[in-house]
């Protein structure tokens, strides 16, 4: 927990998808400190004992979820939203995956594979990669977002001109982001958080 925000939103507290209908998980003053609990990409489906199997058994339909939506007081659409990052909690354990048919190499690498990282969540020290090769941390959120003004379910997948799923590692603690406001309240959301990225991602 932290104990200096204005609010925790747990991570049960999650959404597929832009959609400027679905209904606050709280409502908050312009300059809130907040706490979001962040699911990872796979939606939980993927875990520190997982394997290749669970890869292949993937449902698409809970991936990418985002924690949220935040309700800005004040916030009206032609408004931007500054967010600041201030720091992040890691677990101690990730995944990168190669999920077949999805990714910019689906037509090279057509089976899956699964790795699952370890790390010290308190000092950040790379994480190994086999034998020899070591990964620098830095975590960073891979999804932030504000609604849509167009009705409807829209994914979170694409960036477009509210957010999305960016996968900026520069989106990391001691960044700000402006965000345009397109529906009252605005609607934030953020999720998919990582601990370590180069500049793109080609698997998923």
């Amino acid at each position: 927990m932290c104990n200096n925000c204005d609010y925790t939103i747990h991570g049960r507290q999650h959404h597929f998808g832009w959609d400027n209908s679905f209904v606050p998980a709280e409502r908050v003053a312009p300059g809130s400190t907040i706490e979001f609990q962040c699911l990872d990409s796979s939606g939980g489906q993927l875990q520190a004992d997982s394997t290749v199997a669970d890869v292949a058994r993937l449902d698409f339909a809970t991936v990418n979820p985002v924690t949220g939506p935040i309700f800005v007081e004040g916030a009206e659409p032609g408004d931007a939203l500054k967010v600041t990052i201030e720091m992040f909690k890691p677990s101690g354990f990730g995944w990168t995956a190669n999920i077949p048919g999805f990714g910019l190499l689906a037509d090279d690498f057509k089976e899956p594979a699964l790795n699952i990282w370890k790390y010290d969540a308190a000092s950040l020290e790379p994480a190994l990669f086999g034998k020899n090769a070591r990964v620098p941390l830095k975590p960073f959120v891979g999804t932030i977002g504000n609604a849509l003004a167009e009705k409807g379910h829209h994914s979170v997948v694409p960036p477009r001109r509210v957010g999305g799923n960016l996968d900026i590692r520069d989106l990391a603690a001691g960044t700000t982001l402006y965000l345009p406001v397109e529906v009252a309240g605005a609607l934030f959301s953020v999720g998919d958080t990582h601990a370590a990225q180069g500049d793109g991602e080609v698997c998923g």
